[in-house]
């Protein structure tokens, strides 16, 4: 994402870029919290189930950034 930014020529485009890096984060929180809470949960006995948004987007965002997006 960052060398996207790096790389627009007007304002517009960083916008869309910022505005599309947190429409991604957005749906991958909710996405996250369904597999976790569904999936994952009951496959993996260590993991806790995700009872909030703001934990899901916490650990969305850090994939997001580990991904490099």
């Amino acid at each position: 994402m960052i060398q996207e930014v790096a790389k627009a020529k007007s304002r517009s485009e960083i916008l869309t870029e910022v505005l599309t890096f947190l429409l991604v984060v957005l749906i991958s929180t909710f996405l996250l919290r369904v597999v976790w809470n569904r999936s994952l949960v009951k496959h993996i006995t260590v993991l806790k189930p995700i009872n909030n948004l703001m934990d899901a987007f916490i650990l969305s965002l850090s994939l997001q950034i580990v991904r490099g997006l």
